[in-house]
């Protein structure tokens, strides 16, 4: 992780996006990576990177269900 940080921009957002407000697609790119596109943002991440992912949001939900909000 890098310690050097520059803020290149910083602003407010609507916290509803015009665009696509309830879009919501998890793509394969057929052995390439995933894309897991929220409202107007794309993640990119490698088939590695995202099995992980999915694994720590099951366990974030799993807490969330057990009253540990």
């Amino acid at each position: 992780m890098n310690v050097f940080i520059q803020m290149l921009a910083s602003d407010s957002v609507d916290p509803t996006p015009d665009i696509v407000p309830t879009k919501f697609v998890v793509e394969d790119n057929i052995g390439e990576g995933i894309h897991v596109h929220l409202r107007n943002t794309r993640i990119e991440m490698s088939i590695d990177d995202f099995e992980t992912f999915a694994e720590n949001v099951t366990a974030a939900q799993k807490q969330l269900d057990h009253g540990n909000r």
